[in-house]
């Protein structure tokens, strides 16, 4: 296996789910998500997106400009999206599915009224989880993503992947959630000498050698480049 974080958190989310990526703001994590989706979409039947308060219009937007809009579409081909609580993805993105609900019980039992007609092999994105937790709060997000692993994520044949936004929560919050996933990976960024340099720490998956170990990566072009940091912080 290719000593990469996101090859190694590919190839733990196949083996056991749900995953969560924890990520800051200002550390490209969609361009993260997007390297990880194309690595990761030809492996499933089908691919579904759950978005959460216009998440994943959000997304697209911000891949196509820095990818052609025709290598975004491609990656999200054949996409079965459901949109919690919309207000411009409705007509932009046309999802099969659309809830409107701000109880974790309605939108989770939505949920699974819509995916339960869904055969086969699959992979789950799960974005704006973030979003839920601010405009509806955190009680309900606490009480809503055990929920949504306990629906989705056990599956056989389901590969779930969650992201949310670490920064603007409290961290007892984070440690609850966290707790409810098998992988977890942190994206973030740090100053170094006036220098912002993005990171990606494995923090747990099915690879024991390679929890806690930390990544810098930048974009070179199209394509992510990562360099490790040993455990006496020098980079490699």
């Amino acid at each position: 296996m290719e000593v990469n974080p996101l090859e190694i958190l590919k190839e733990s989310s196949k083996r056991i789910s749900p995953t969560l990526i924890e990520y800051e703001i200002g550390s490209e994590i969609e361009i993260i998500l997007y390297t990880l989706i194309k690595k990761l979409r030809q492996e499933y039947q089908n691919f579904i997106i759950i978005s959460f308060h216009d998440a994943y219009l959000v997304l697209r937007r911000y891949l196509e400009n820095v990818f052609s809009e025709t290598e975004v579409n491609t990656a999200f081909d054949g996409v079965h999206l459901i949109s919690v609580n919309p207000i411009l993805e409705t007509e932009e993105n046309r999802p099969q599915d659309i809830i409107k609900s701000t109880h974790h019980d309605i939108i989770v039992g939505r949920i699974l009224e819509a995916t339960s007609k869904i055969n086969g092999e699959s992979l789950f994105i799960i974005l704006g989880l973030d979003f839920f937790g601010i405009r509806i709060g955190k009680d309900e997000l606490i009480d809503l993503f055990p929920a949504l692993v306990s629906t989705i994520g056990r599956k056989k044949n389901n590969n779930v992947i969650m992201t949310l936004n670490v920064k603007v929560f409290p961290q007892s919050l984070v440690e609850i959630v966290n707790s409810f996933a098998f992988n977890v990976a942190h994206v973030g960024i740090e100053l170094q000498d006036k220098e912002i340099r993005r990171y990606i720490t494995l923090i747990r998956t099915v690879f024991l050698e390679y929890n806690l170990k930390k990544w810098y990566y930048t974009l070179l072009g199209k394509k992510l480049v990562f360099k490790s940091v040993n455990s006496e912080g020098l980079i490699f």
